[in-house]
């Protein structure tokens, strides 16, 4: 599998990183994660580290493998529908719940998944690591 290229621009240079803002591109017109990412036309920044001699406003190429993103994608969209499915089944056949109290069982861990998730971005979100493959020429 080969990295997905996106664009970002140099906003901000300290000692031995920089701060840079992914642009928002059509192709993100087309992507269902699009309100992840860019919703409200909110700003992505990352900080990462580099050697390349860049000045604010450069324009870059960065790359993030494609399974950091297909990780992402799974914990987003996949673990949340796999603990309602859990927390139904506990709720259904291990404690006896009835039909009801199955459902919402399994909304809590609906619930419990999204809480999780956001603890997890807390924590790992900003280890993400991307890689500056080249300075864009204007």
């Amino acid at each position: 599998m080969e990295n997905i290229e996106d664009t970002a621009i140099v906003k901000e240079i300290r000692n031995d990183y920089i701060l840079i803002e992914m642009v928002k591109t059509t192709s993100c017109d087309n992507c269902g994660l699009r309100m992840l990412c860019h919703g409200n036309d909110k700003n992505i920044v990352h900080k990462i580290k580099t050697n390349m001699k860049l000045n604010i406003g450069d324009t870059v190429m960065v790359a993030v493998s494609p399974g950091i993103r297909i990780l992402s994608s799974f914990i987003v969209f996949i673990y949340p529908i796999l603990s309602m499915i859990f927390f139904y089944v506990i709720g259904k056949f291990l404690l006896n719940f009835n039909e009801n109290f199955s459902i919402l069982s399994s909304f809590l861990g609906l619930l419990l998944s999204g809480i999780i998730i956001y603890f997890f971005d807390k924590k790992y979100g900003n280890k993400i690591k991307f890689e500056i493959l080249k300075k864009i020429e204007k």
